[in-house]
């Protein structure tokens, strides 16, 4: 009946399951519909042979973490919770693993989104031998956190034509769903027009006077729920005198569904109220929790009144309330005695389950209780095990606000106040540290506080100008209080802060004696310690890195140390050792589901192939980071990793693309007050001036970077973009200033050690001397090992075979102008190669049209998964991989294949062995 006046949303339903798509979000006010169209989506999905997968939102369940997903994998779980052995298999094991910590089944730790979401991907598209699978999530604001992450996930990877996600959401619960930002289509489920809601009326009370009708229509807006309910109202004189026009209508509703509750029976009434206060619906702890409460045993026929009145149903064993409306409006309605002795029973209830227990235990506590703010911090330290901040951060509060002691109250609150800091929720912040505080601080924890309020004022400015000083003065006083591991911690971020933010040379020192006065304990703090350096103060620091790398025993780091020590690399100038780092963390990570340092640190090495002038390395790196930074909310991040593929579209010589990325991601860094990272996109800007040989355009915006009074100033860039200024300078008439730069560089490479900006200096040294000067720089220059430095190679063979030429040396000139070619071509430099073809053109040698390769014809994602295929990984293994399903992985080799005109893996591989080779 719900379902007058839906024929539009209907259709689209049919569409949706006869076509295929990610999926559905539907969204709109309470009772306007949206659960009346998932159950007709269900329905028509079990007509079309779909298995039907679903959970549905419960306020108490909110806190539970992985509810939604155990009732959503319910039907696929055998009765004694073991997954079935025939699915579970086609997991990875740290996938299995993941899965079963999720759902309660093993022990474990933080089980990592990505892992959960490829699990379940995985038994979803196994699951129905063949059949299509519906997801339904409804009233998703009311579903847990952890669940909505991994629903979110899955919606953006399943094989459409395999599975789609139908989920809803209230309008006033969009904001921070992660299912509202997963790639769903949305369809804003709006009030039926009039004609369709007068239909509705009729059908449901056809004995209305006009004057009623005409008042019910007008104040039920088109909400199909309340020209259901507020008919029986209205016939209640009594009830309908407690219904004002003045009340909003959810409110309306709320109080005509309690109005039916007082006419049921005592015992009746009982159970109703202890199932709007449950946590679940399982009707089993219901009717023993109700049985506490009335000190006799009820029956499952005591709730057939409540059903009859249209309040409840009985589906499977668990109590379903008509509407979420009438479950919150029998939780308010109940007095304050009826609440806590609810709570109470169903805290006894299920003593043996201790999370359950104490959130009800903490809603029936009238006063202080040590034992249950105890209890509540194992709840929050299980919850963050499997990464709910959120849950953790609200235990912690109830903990502080119900314990005794008053030596744990501000650790507590204090506590509570890092994990909502680690949840991101900034605002929250403010009042939890105060309170903290009023509750009287040590010196340790005073400077943890401190730590919060200084990062908070960050999160929320967004500033590229913080107080660094103060962040390192902090993190003294971490140290100085023993606590070793909190101080490296608040290092790493402040060092990386440093990096990106200019600030003066007393901060970077003061950051750089903390550092150094901690001493090491394990090869983890060691790396972290070294990244410290690296990134505070690549420039004073820099020699001592590079040799901490060159000794380094990676055996004893993890993964998350290997990328930060990759950083390190990068920050330093030491592209030559970061390859082997990055590649490792990258190749962990992924293996660990690990997915926020898997972005940062594919980030770093896409710029890094951005360096080295490698699209093979930056292409691929930057559209995954990318991908993984939109899909967990960092913006800014994501932002810079489209400036690498700005610079790489500069590179190629598609310079229109390159400004619309880069003019796409500087309004999000202006916007943010990040004006360092302005450096990024002028560098991107250059190279793509520089492509299309608008050299005085490249050098000014350039040499922005090399201005310390302008705001894209950024001193830690300038090795990056030294061969490219140079090059511009040449062909602008700056050549002095360019020596100048170099002058200034020759100091810091000869204080750093720096392998990047000694490979600049040498490639531009002979560029920049005198035509008689030149020859012994070019020759010494030509003669060093480059190898692992593909683009510069090719720029000093250009610049010296255009040298050779000029001197009137044709032969000479022609074998390393041919080498640059080749190597521009391999690296797709497409302008640089074709100024190497007119080189040789001038010397009369002829050359071929550059060939067409998989750099040219496959996207980003595409030619990482060729290039998987062709290390010999299936396509299960490429998905794990890549978080794909291996479908996807399937569907793409299809298209792959044409592409490069291969039809097998073995001419695959034979096809990107030959892109890859530079010689």
């Amino acid at each position: 009946m719900l379902l007058i006046g839906r024929d539009a949303e209907l259709q689209l339903l049919e569409t949706l399951l006869d076509r295929g798509g990610a999926g559905l979000l539907l969204c709109g006010q309470p009772g306007v519909g949206k659960s009346a169209l998932t159950d007709a989506a269900a329905d028509m999905a079990h007509d079309r042979g779909f298995a039907v997968l679903s959970c549905t939102g419960v306020t108490g369940e909110a806190r539970l973490p992985f509810a939604g997903l155990h009732q959503l994998l319910r039907p696929i779980l055998t009765p004694s919770n073991e997954l079935f052995l025939t699915r579970s298999t086609e997991l990875s094991a740290a996938e299995r693993k993941a899965l079963q910590v999720a759902l309660g089944i093993a022990e474990g730790q933080h089980p990592e989104i990505p892992l959960v979401g490829m699990a379940v991907l995985s038994l979803v598209e196994s699951v129905g031998a063949g059949k299509k699978v519906l997801l339904v999530a409804d009233d998703t604001h009311w579903i847990d956190a952890l669940t909505c992450e991994v629903l979110a996930f899955v919606a953006r990877r399943v094989d459409a034509d395999r599975a789609l996600v139908l989920a809803t959401c209230r309008d006033d619960d969009m904001t921070g769903n992660p299912l509202a930002a997963a790639g769903l289509e949305k369809l804003e489920v709006a009030p039926l027009e009039p004609e369709a809601a007068a239909a509705l009326l009729a059908r449901h009370a056809a004995d209305l006077d006009p004057t009623t009708r005409a008042r019910l229509l007008a104040e039920s807006a088109g909400n199909p729920l309340a020209l259901i309910e507020l008919p029986a109202a209205a016939r209640d004189r009594v009830l309908a005198a407690t219904l004002p026009e003045s009340i909003p209508l959810t409110s309306r509703l709320e109080r005509a569904f309690a109005a039916r509750l007082p006419q049921l029976p005592q015992q009746t009434q009982t159970i109703v109220r202890v199932a709007a206060l449950a946590d679940s619906g399982d009707l089993k702890e219901i009717l023993a929790a109700a049985a506490l409460v009335a000190g006799c045993e009820p029956s499952p026929a005591d709730l057939d009144p409540a059903v009859a009145a249209g309040l409840v149903r009985v589906v499977s064993g668990d109590v379903v309330f008509r509407h979420p409306l009438t479950r919150s409006a029998v939780g308010q309605a109940a007095s304050v005695s009826d609440r806590l002795a609810a709570h109470a029973a169903l805290a006894k209830v299920l003593r043996n389950q201790p999370a359950r227990s104490a959130w009800h235990r903490s809603a029936s506590a009238t006063g202080p209780d040590e034992a249950l703010a105890r209890d509540l911090e194992h709840v929050a330290g299980r919850a963050q095990d499997v990464g709910a901040t959120g849950v953790a951060a609200a235990a912690l509060r109830r903990a502080a606000e119900v314990g005794e002691d008053p030596a744990r109250r501000a650790e507590r609150w204090l506590r509570a106040a890092e994990v909502t800091w680690q949840a991101a929720q900034y605002d929250k912040l403010g009042p939890l540290l105060r309170k903290a505080e009023s509750a009287g601080f040590d010196v340790a924890q005073r400077a943890r506080a401190d730590l919060l309020r200084e990062f908070a004022q960050g999160a929320n400015r967004r500033s590229g100008a913080n107080p660094i000083g103060a962040f390192a003065a902090i993190a003294e006083h971490m140290r100085l209080a023993g606590q070793l591991d909190r101080a490296i911690e608040a290092l790493l971020l402040i060092a990386m802060r440093c990096y990106f933010s200019n600030p003066d040379a007393s901060a970077r020192r003061l950051v750089v004696r903390v550092a150094e006065a901690i001493p090491p304990e394990d090869a983890s703090q060691h790396a972290s310690l070294t990244s410290v350096l690296a990134l505070a103060a690549p420039i004073e620091r820099g020699a001592e890195v590079i040799g901490r790398l060159a000794r380094l025993r990676r055996d004893e780091l993890s993964a998350v140390d290997e990328g930060y020590l990759g950083t390190a690399a990068t920050a330093v100038g030491a592209y030559d050792l970061c390859g082997a780092l990055l590649e490792s963390a990258i190749d962990r990570l992924r293996a660990e589901g690990r997915i926020n340092h898997l972005a940062t640190t594919l980030h770093t090495w896409a710029w890094a192939g951005v360096v080295l002038g490698n699209p093979a390395i930056s292409g691929p790196a930057a559209d995954e980071s990318h991908r993984l930074f939109a899909e967990t909310g960092q913006t800014l991040w994501a932002a810079c990793a489209q400036l690498v593929t700005a610079a790489e579209a500069g590179r190629r010589g598609a310079a229109a693309r390159a400004e619309t990325l880069a003019a796409g991601s500087e309004r999000i860094l202006l916007f943010a007050g990040l004006a360092p990272l302005l450096a990024l996109v002028q560098l991107a800007r250059g190279i793509a001036a520089l492509g299309a040989g608008r050299h005085a355009e490249a050098y000014e915006c350039l040499a922005r970077i090399f201005d310390p009074g302008d705001q894209a100033h950024h001193p830690h860039l300038r090795a990056w973009v030294l061969a490219d200024m140079v090059e511009a300078a040449l062909h602008s008439g700056h050549r002095d200033d360019a020596r100048q730069l170099c002058a200034e560089l020759s100091a810091v490479a000869a204080a750093t050690g720096s392998p990047l900006l000694k490979v600049g200096l040498l490639l531009t040294a002979p560029q920049l001397a005198d035509d008689d000067a030149a020859g012994p720089l070019f020759e010494a220059a030509v003669e060093s090992d480059l190898t692992a430095w593909p683009l510069h190679r090719a720029r000093l063979l250009l610049a010296y075979g255009s040298w050779l030429r000029r001197r009137q040396r044709v032969a000479e000139s022609r074998e390393p102008l041919r080498v640059a070619r080749d190597l521009f071509d391999a690296l797709a430099a497409l302008p640089w190669g074709e100024r190497a073809r007119q080189e040789l053109a001038a010397t009369g040698e002829r050359s071929l049209p550059r060939a067409i390769g998989a750099l040219d014809v496959l996207s980003p994602q595409e030619l990482l998964i060729a290039q998987l295929a062709a290390d010999g990984l299936s396509n299960r293994e490429i998905g794990q991989k890549l978080y794909l399903s291996h479908r996807t992985v399937g569907s793409h080799l299809y298209r792959i294949f044409p592409k490069l005109g291969v039809v097998s893996r073995a001419e695959l591989a034979a096809a990107m062995a030959a892109q890859s080779a530079v010689k």
